[in-house]
């Protein structure tokens, strides 16, 4: 079996335009890597809210079950979650009440 010139050729072009543009690939994830380290989120105050309701929950779920595997422990903690959210939706929703003051009150009703 032999390979015409022209077949040889097209291998060799398309293997170098793949070396060229993994290399230019490689480089752009390298320099956006860094850049991407600038991004940065500020959750609202009803975000921080609900973001420490689910550190509570997993809490809870910690402290109650103990020896569950990680998917029952999954299920447990978003249950947890979505009863907390439900029984506490009112004073999630008031700006007035601050993020810290929310945690403080439910620390003293669950984490005691």
């Amino acid at each position: 079996m032999s390979l015409s010139e022209f077949a040889v050729h097209n291998v060799l072009r398309t293997y170098s335009r793949q070396e060229r543009l993994g290399g230019v690939q490689k480089a752009k994830a390298r320099t956006s890597g860094s850049a991407g380290s600038a991004d940065q989120v500020k959750l609202s105050p009803t975000g921080r809210k609900i973001q420490w309701i689910g550190s509570l929950a997993v809490q809870l779920a910690d402290r109650r079950y103990p020896d569950v595997t990680p998917e029952e422990k999954a299920v447990l903690v978003r249950d947890t979650k979505e009863g907390l959210l439900a029984r506490h939706r009112e004073e999630i929703a008031q700006d007035s009440i601050s993020p810290d003051a929310l945690e403080t009150r439910l620390r003293s009703l669950y984490l005691v």
